[in-house]
């Protein structure tokens, strides 16, 4: 299926780039889809080329000895496997679409014909490369100096409230926020359950939960 030029030129990481050099990507691209939970990319696998997300909400984990982590999330306008197209070698992670889940595609030898007819579309690329070693910067020194129950409080605070309520839903399971936090499901349920005795949040079901006081369960942190 084709690229709309429009639905390109709309997602922020274009937002700088000219209406020719969009269409030049457009008339390169193809529309893929994929299911709720179905892999994009294997790691150790070869690349197919250099996924732009138009809609859904891809995860991109990384494991061993059973146990996996989220090394990043990518949402609409997001991107994927800039490294392996880069470096001209494997997937270091496997991507996953966490829903239904739309991406433009665009294959090495599409990207080599848009680059030699609009050479900033390199640089385009590049930005995102660099953007996404400095994210994983960010990220390692944030999982090397807060511990998972100071991240679970982060998390839990970050969720938006149900409309007129202090309730918020974790919106996944445990286990996959475990690999969002970079532990496991016993300690991910272990903390939440810590919270509970606490009074600083309250079980409202269907992995939901209240938080009658957000200063205090943004303090029981600094505590600590």
């Amino acid at each position: 299926m084709g690229l709309k030029s429009q639905e390109l030129a709309a997602l922020p990481l274009f937002a700088d780039a000219a209406p020719e050099v969009v269409d030049a990507l457009a008339r390169r691209g193809a529309e893929v889809r994929f299911a709720a939970n179905e892999v994009i990319f294997l790691a150790g696998s070869e690349p197919r080329g250099w996924f732009v997300v138009l809609d859904g909400l891809v995860r991109v984990v990384r494991g061993s000895r059973g146990r996996q982590h989220v090394v990043h999330t990518e949402r609409v306008g997001g991107t994927l496997a800039e490294v392996p197209l880069v470096e001209s070698g494997t997937h270091p992670a496997t991507a996953i679409a966490a829903s239904p889940t739309r991406c433009a595609l665009f294959t090495r030898a599409a990207l080599e014909a848009a680059i030699a007819e609009h050479p900033s579309i390199a640089f385009l690329i590049a930005r995102r490369l660099a953007a996404r070693v400095r994210f994983l910067v960010e990220r390692l020194d944030e999982r090397s100096s807060s511990t998972v129950d100071a991240r679970l409080v982060e998390f839990l605070l970050s969720r938006p409230q149900v409309a007129g309520s202090s309730t918020i839903s974790l919106g996944m399971t445990q286990h996959a926020l475990a690999e969002e936090l970079g532990t496991v499901r016993e300690v991910v349920a272990r903390a939440l359950r810590a919270l509970c005795d606490q009074g600083l949040i309250d079980r409202a079901g269907g992995g939901r939960y209240r938080i009658p006081d957000r200063r205090l369960l943004a303090a029981s942190v600094a505590r600590d």
